[in-house]
């Protein structure tokens, strides 16, 4: 019974949200990954609208490393699977000398980030799901962290 009622508010939560996503926090580290979907109807729903790199082990006011945006055609989604592509042209991602993963955001090509959630089972805001980044850099070569997201719901 009691997994019954937390179906039906979970399900009743999705429904009535204006905006959805994720806050992952790296498992062994301090970065940090947001991912928003867009908040208009017209815009598609659940269609990603932004991402937000960011560590915590730096200098406050300096933690955000990298943002990526459907407008600016850096961030595509399918189900939830969010490819963030670096694009150094653009003032988002141009931050070539911070570190992702011990790697330069400059040697990066892009971020992955999947996460072990699906609309037909949704779950309640600020419930835990696991998460998995992989970093693919110029060169091809790939690092992963494991990631755990919580769900962002906003009313």
């Amino acid at each position: 019974m009691k997994k019954v009622v937390t179906f039906i508010l979970a399900y009743a939560a999705a429904a009535v949200a204006s905006a959805d996503g994720f806050i992952c926090q790296e498992t062994e580290g301090s970065l940090n990954i947001q991912v928003y979907n867009h908040v208009l109807a017209e815009d598609g729903t659940r269609s990603v609208s932004v991402m937000v790199v960011s560590d915590d082990s730096l200098e406050h006011g300096n933690r955000t490393i990298a943002r990526f945006s459907d407008a600016k055609n850096t961030l595509s989604s399918t189900r939830q699977l969010y490819i963030a592509k670096v694009d150094l042209r653009t003032t988002d991602s141009n931050r070539r000398g911070e570190l992702i993963a011990g790697t330069k955001l400059g040697k990066v090509d892009y971020l992955a980030l999947a996460v072990d959630f699906d609309y037909a089972s949704p779950v309640v805001r600020g419930s835990l799901v696991p998460g998995h980044l992989t970093v693919v850099k110029r060169d091809g070569e790939e690092i992963d962290l494991d990631m755990t997201c919580s769900r962002y719901l906003k009313n």
